[in-house]
């Protein structure tokens, strides 16, 4: 070991030496929570465009039909190994999205009207 002592570990430009250490993986871990909740807003907003029709379906539905859309896709997408290749992930985006959709149309009933029946 040599003597020369090591300066203290400080996170952001005002941390002070009293201050509670955060580690690197818990900014991660915001980080990708704030992500998942953006892409999860678009993702099913995005699903919502491909059902037909008009949904009866809160903003919070749609934000977790996303997210879980979102999640599910990205794990399909490695399983496929295609969900990281050079640019956008077209195909990952492909399957979260058609899963968003599939959310949507569950969520709404399956596209099945609930009055009377269309027949004459």
């Amino acid at each position: 070991m040599s003597g020369a002592a090591h300066p203290p570990c400080r996170v952001g430009r005002h941390a002070s030496a009293s201050a509670p250490y955060r580690s690197r993986e818990s900014q991660i871990e915001i980080n990708g929570i704030i992500t998942a909740i953006i892409v999860g807003a678009i993702v099913g907003g995005l699903g919502r465009l491909v059902v037909r029709g008009r949904q009866n379906i809160s903003l919070l539905m749609t934000l977790v039909i996303g997210i879980a859309a979102a999640l599910t896709g990205t794990f399909i997408a490695q399983q496929l190994n295609v969900g990281n290749t050079a640019g956008i992930d077209w195909i990952q985006l492909l399957i979260q999205v058609g899963l968003a959709a599939v959310g949507v149309t569950l969520y709404t009933g399956g596209g099945r009207s609930r009055g009377r029946s269309r027949t004459r």
